[in-house]
């Protein structure tokens, strides 16, 4: 779980996760499911699951492709996100799966507009500050070089996508604490 909320955290903060964090979330959900159900039903539900992922990609290929006419899926939708529906389809039933899936999409699209209104309103509540400090942090760093800024667009880009791997491991990891506390058992027996 607590690799969940480090890919919480850094997807949340810089739009960008270590690969390994989702290696690591992918053998704890192999494990926890191997134990709940056996190596076979593993292998069952992995397979229906990884398959499942990969039509959803390709639908989501198709839309990209007829919507922009171009094939850049990487401005839609990224590497991070698709490795941890990789690292989801290995940690539960097809059903749940599904389902928890779903529930997990339109909770980050819920907690995306909440967490994009509430940035907005303390923006714009704190504008003066920051420009006061972004006026001394230049004027402290007059006589060191630099880091490079980041581009228009890289800001722009950063500010329009949704961190989806982040959002979904925060309701994962709440799903798992549910689980781990008794008020859900019945997670792995759809």
């Amino acid at each position: 779980m607590t690799s969940l909320l480090v890919i919480f955290y850094q997807d949340q903060k810089e739009r960008m996760v270590y690969w390994w964090m989702f290696l690591i979330g992918a053998i704890g959900f192999s494990v926890l499911h191997i134990v709940e159900v056996g190596w076979l039903q593993f292998g069952i539900h992995s397979a229906f699951n990884i398959g499942m992922v990969g039509c959803m990609l390709l639908l989501l290929v198709g839309y990209v492709k007829l919507r922009f006419q171009t094939f850049d899926l990487q401005s839609v939708f990224g590497l991070g996100d698709m490795l941890f529906l990789i690292a989801l389809s290995l940690g539960f039933t097809t059903v749940s799966f599904i389902t928890l899936l779903v529930f997990g999409l339109l909770f980050s699209l819920l907690l995306h507009f909440v967490l994009k209104k509430m940035k907005s309103k303390v923006t714009i509540q704190n504008s003066e500050y920051t420009l006061l400090r972004q006026a001394q942090y230049d004027i402290s760093r007059t006589s060191l070089p630099r880091r490079q800024e980041p581009t228009q667009n890289e800001l722009k880009h950063s500010r329009d996508t949704i961190p989806l791997a982040g959002y979904l491991a925060l309701f994962f990891a709440g799903v798992l604490l549910v689980h781990w506390l008794g008020f859900y058992d019945e997670l792995y027996l759809m």
